[in-house]
């Protein structure tokens, strides 16, 4: 979970003025959390209080509806509208907030029917569902397996079996799960540590915040997330979503 906000934060400035310069500062001025992370302490907020998933993405996102980034017009929509139904959406968001589920539930099969619950209040395309799980997947298995990479990439394929060859142009906006998922796997495969990782997704240009989360949600799982990026970022949080983060980190992990 602490990736996941590190890297919606390096990301934040450059989702719509991607970057090509390999040695931008990872921590700088103007960047902050936007709603990739807003909605991922959503779900940590849910699993705390033992709550439906799309009740917590209410309740949190209505006390900050105007993040950096803005939600996307679909889940916003959803957020304003009395009747909160599913709307068939295979976008990344599913995958951007899905991290605490990786975190929390030991059973796999648990863990994978928490990842679809999660997705299906708003992300009911069968690829929303799949980013959400695989994303979750992910982590749950580097931290059950430690930095096996090899099953790591094999686990994947189950998900995406062209993931390692997969490409998107620089600047292809396409926030999608089938194309966000697949490269944050592809960075977090190839990345020397979780620095590594979070500089090179953003490199790769398009929606850099969520693709950034994502990878970083994997990465930490993998590596652990540096102690300096997670003070930055949380830092840029409202006091009453650090309580929530705090609360869920010191619970589920280590």
């Amino acid at each position: 979970m602490k990736g996941a906000l590190i890297g919606d934060y390096v990301g934040s400035i450059y989702e719509f003025n991607n970057t090509r310069d390999p040695n931008f500062k990872l921590i700088e001025k103007g960047k902050e959390i936007t709603d990739d992370s807003i909605c991922t302490i959503a779900t940590a907020y849910a699993i705390l209080q033992g709550i439906e998933y799309g009740d917590a993405y209410v309740e949190i996102c209505h006390k900050m509806m105007n993040p950096m980034g803005a939600y996307g017009s679909g889940f916003l929509n959803w957020l304003i509208t009395p009747s909160r139904k599913p709307y068939n959406s295979c976008g990344n968001g599913s995958a951007m907030r899905v991290s605490p589920i990786g975190w929390a539930f030991d059973k796999e099969d648990v863990m994978l029917a928490e990842a679809q619950k999660s997705a299906m209040c708003t992300h009911n395309h069968e690829e929303g569902i799949k980013g959400a799980q695989a994303t979750a997947h992910a982590i749950w298995f580097f931290r059950k397996y430690g930095n096996d990479l090899e099953g790591f990439k094999k686990l994947m394929r189950q998900y995406y079996p062209e993931w390692e060859s997969f490409e998107k142009p620089f600047d292809e906006f396409n926030a999608i799960c089938q194309n966000t998922v697949p490269l944050c796997i592809q960075e977090v495969a190839n990345g020397t540590s979780f620095e590594d990782t979070i500089r090179n997704t953003v490199l790769r240009g398009g929606d850099t915040d969520t693709n950034a989360c994502i990878a970083g949600a994997i990465a930490e799982a993998r590596w652990g997330a540096p102690t300096y990026l997670w003070e930055a970022a949380l830092d840029t949080a409202p006091h009453e979503f650090k309580l929530i983060v705090n609360k869920f980190v010191s619970k589920y992990v280590p």
